[in-house]
Formats: C-alpha cells, sequence, structure tokens
C-alpha cells in the first residue's frame, strides 16, 4: 500500500488530531471531521485504497490503549499519587505536574511531526516515532510507580505525557498519510468516540488500584505499550526514498503567526477559543481533591463518580453536537450556539464548584459535557467559515486554530495554581473564576462575522444574524 505521503512541513501540523486531541471535548469528533473533510478535501479522485476492517481495528485499539494511559492520570491518578507523595504541596505540586509536560508537548510534538516528514528509514516514516514515543510513555510511567518523591513524579510524567503526546500524533498522522476521504468521516467518528471511552474504563479500574502505585501507572502503561507495539509491527509505513526537505525552524514558527488586522475574524476565533479551553483546563484540574475536601469522598469512591459522570456525558455531549451541528448548519448560524455553548460551560463550573451533594456534581458533569458537545460541533464549523479564501494555507492557518486550544490547556494548571492561591486555597474560587473566564470567550464571539464558507467571502463578509 502507498501512503502518498507529503513532505510539506504543514502535512503534519495540520493534523487536528496532533494538535487538538480531545481531552475536553466529548463526541464531538465526528461532527468535526465530517466538516474538515467536506470544506478542505481535494475534489480530485482521492488515490489512497480503502483501509481494510482489520487494518481499522488496530488502529482502534492502539488509539484505545494510549488513550487509557494518557488522558486517566490527568482525570485521576496523577492527583492521586500527588497527594500521596506530598500531601502538604499536593495542590502546587499538581499544577506543575500536569502544566509542565503540556508545554512540552506544544512546542515537541509539531517538531516531531517535522522531524517524522523528514526520516528516511527502512522501517518508514511513523513507525520510529511511534515506537519512541510508546517506549517514553512506559519509561515515564514506570517512573511514577517506581519513585516516591516529587522529582520522579514530575519528571516522570512530563517523560511519559510528551511520550504519550508523540505517539498519538503519530497515529493521527498515519491516518493523514493512508486513510481515504471515503472512510475519514466514519474512521475519525469512531476514533473520537473511542478517545471517550477510554478514561471511563481507565478511571473504572484505576479507582481499585490506589493502594498500589505500580498498578495505578504501570498497568495502563503497559496495556498501551504493549497495543502500540501490536499496532508497530502491522502498520503499513514503507520507506520513502524522496530526498529529504531541508529543515528550517525559523520558517516553521513563522507560519504560526498571521496579522490579526487583516484576518479579524480568525483573530478573535482564536482568542476566544483560548478563552473557553483555558477554563476548561483551570476548572479540570482540581477536581478529584474538591471531591476529597467537599464530599470527603474517598479515592474508589470518587473514581466510580467521575466514571459515572464521564458515561453520562457521553450521552448528553453527543447530544449537544449532534443537536447543534445540525441545528446550526439548518438556521445558517453559529454564533448564537457558541455564545451559549461558553454561557453554559461557566455555569457548570459553578454548579460543579460550589457542590454540596453528589447529585449536585454530577448536574454540573453533564451540563459541562452538553456544553463542549455544542462548542466543539459549532466550533470547528466556525474555525472553517473564518479561513481565509485570499491564500491557499488551510494546514497553517488550521494549525493556528489548533493551538488556540492546545496552548492553554498547557497554561491552564498554572494559571488554577496561581488562583488557588490568591484564593486563600479554596478550590471553588478556581471553578468561579474559570466560569468568568469562559464568559469572557463567549462575548469574544460577538463581534465576529461569519458567513457559509461555500458561499461568502469569510474574512470580510457580513455577519449571519
Amino acid at each position: 500500500m502507498s501512503p502518498n505521503p507529503s513532505d510539506d512541513t504543514s502535512s503534519s501540523l495540520s493534523d487536528p488530531q496532533a494538535y487538538e486531541l480531545p481531552l475536553n471535548q466529548p463526541a464531538t469528533i465526528q461532527v468535526g471531521a465530517e466538516r474538515i473533510n467536506d470544506a478542505l478535501a481535494d475534489t480530485s479522485a482521492d488515490a489512497l485504497p480503502k483501509l481494510r476492517t482489520r487494518y481499522l481495528w488496530a488502529i482502534y485499539i492502539t488509539q484505545l490503549t494510549l488513550f487509557i494511559a494518557f488522558i486517566v492520570p490527568i482525570a485521576f491518578s496523577l492527583a492521586i499519587r500527588v497527594a500521596q507523595v506530598a500531601p502538604d504541596n499536593r495542590d502546587a505540586i499538581l499544577a506543575l505536574a500536569v502544566g509542565l509536560p503540556g508545554l512540552f508537548v506544544v512546542i515537541g510534538t509539531p517538531l516531531v511531526g517535522m522531524f517524522s516528514d523528514r526520516t528516511r528509514s527502512r522501517f518508514g516514516r511513523r513507525r520510529p516515532w511511534l515506537l519512541f514515543g510508546s517506549v517514553l510513555g512506559l519509561v515515564g510511567s514506570a517512573t511514577i510507580a517506581l519513585t516516591g518523591d516529587v522529582a520522579g513524579l514530575v519528571i516522570g510524567w512530563s517523560v511519559a505525557y510528551t511520550g504519550y503526546g508523540i505517539a498519538a500524533s503519530m497515529l493521527g498522522t498515519h491516518l493523514g498519510d493512508t486513510l481515504p476521504a471515503l472512510q475519514r468521516g466514519r474512521v475519525m467518528g469512531i476514533l473520537g468516540a473511542i478517545s471517550q471511552i477510554a478514561p471511563i474504563l481507565g478511571i473504572s479500574v484505576a479507582g481499585a488500584l490506589v493502594a498500589s502505585p505500580i498498578g495505578l501507572f504501570l498497568l495502563p502503561a503497559g496495556i498501551a505499550f504493549v497495543g502500540s507495539l501490536f499496532f508497530i509491527l502491522v502498520m503499513r509505513d514503507p520507506k520513502v526514498n524522496t530526498p529529504r526537505p531541508e529543515l528550517k525552524l525559523s520558517k516553521v514558527f513563522e507560519g504560526f503567526y498571521f496579522n490579526p488586522r487583516r484576518y479579524p475574524n480568525l483573530a478573535w476565533v482564536w482568542i476566544s477559543k483560548a478563552c473557553v479551553f483555558l477554563a476548561i483546563s483551570m476548572s479540570g484540574l482540581y477536581g478529584v481533591y474538591l471531591l476529597t475536601t467537599r464530599l470527603g469522598l474517598g479515592p474508589a469512591d470518587i473514581g466510580a463518580l467521575l466514571a459515572t459522570t464521564g458515561l453520562l456525558g457521553v450521552v448528553t455531549g453527543i447530544v449537544g453536537a449532534v443537536g447543534s451541528g445540525y441545528l446550526s448548519d439548518k438556521l445558517k448560524t453559529r454564533k448564537p450556539f457558541l455564545v451559549f455553548s461558553a454561557i453554559a460551560l461557566g455555569a457548570s463550573m459553578i454548579v460543579s464548584g460550589t457542590s454540596n451533594s453528589v447529585p449536585q456534581y454530577i448536574a454540573g458533569g453533564l451540563l459541562l459535557s452538553l456544553s463542549i458537545g455544542v462548542y466543539g460541533a459549532v466550533d470547528q464549523a466556525l474555525a472553517l467559515d473564518v479561513l481565509p479564501r485570499d491564500t491557499d494555507e488551510n494546514g497553517r492557518f488550521l494549525a493556528i486554530i489548533g493551538i488556540g486550544s492546545t496552548l492553554p490547556q498547557a497554561i491552564g494548571p498554572f494559571a488554577a495554581g496561581l488562583v488557588l492561591a490568591l484564593g486563600s486555597g479554596d478550590y471553588t474560587v478556581v471553578y468561579i473564576v474559570g466560569a468568568v473566564v469562559a464568559i469572557a470567550g463567549a462575548l469574544l464571539i460577538i463581534p465576529i462575522s461569519a458567513g457559509r464558507r461555500a458561499d461568502l467571502d469569510t474574512h470580510s463578509v457580513k455577519a449571519m444574524r
């Protein structure tokens, strides 16, 4: 099978999955993938052969195992381990342990994408980097499990998170190399669903392993490594014999800048998106500790509660994503749905942050999932609506928009830690500030003037009402 590769530096950078891993957007991937595919797909005949079902199952299994090891520590395990290692300084250390590797991924993932484009190994371009990322993930997770000090924990998770980020991005880039247009919507939809189900399965098991650091971190890491290794062995990633293109990092990083005066709609979309994802990142950091201090729940009970809320949240997320995507197309408008979702997001944070009972916390979680579902679907559509029409640089601009979600997720833990320190250790204050940031993101949507990309010029069009 020929992957029909491209050596353009933007090829790996423009992969949505490489930049915007579905850590915070339940059940919205299929809607977004279909919209991106419709808007950007080449109108010429797709030369890529259809991937067989067995090969797709290997990809699905790899995605499942990677996301169990990738997301469960962020949502649950890392907070438990930090509290075990440094109970007196758990808040600051958790912010550092989650935020620092996030910065590494923001910088490292696009660089690895470029390096993989230029790899000329006899094992292919993506396979060596997928193996490298999987090994890093296993080594980092083992470091957390086997060391009992703060330095080992922070370094271990930084290594593991970076590794899993590389592995996940290589899986997404491989799909970009090999997946034909006629399969993209369905396959990306299934992968999106898997990325939401994986943490639920992982947290359900992790709740029973809180007394064993080895089981809490090494078990999911081992499963992820085996899953990745299985796919590496069957991966169709032939050697590329074309000349290796010159690598100019200065040119690449110049590509992440655009003139906001020339493309004001794109600028407003980016800033609004950054606010929303910053709010999500801030409010998600101290959930375990909020449940411990406010409701008096133990680790096993917290694991069960998070798994239950996550499972119910998948349903509300699907309802929000599919319903808003359909209605926004039907009514030919995006902004009202985005404004509603950002305000609802802020409301969900207030409900969760002031929880005095388990039902209230679940209600806040379901409202969060609904609002993210609405936001994720329509946000993808609006991003396509405002792509500049006077340049042929869709990949570059989509990468820029993607940074609007990944960078705030890296900064969010540090912001949450700072707010908590200024708020005298009150977790509710973090949620309230997150709500304010989310509502600010809603207000920043208002200046955007956007039309349907197929019909109107999208950087200077009249607003849809």
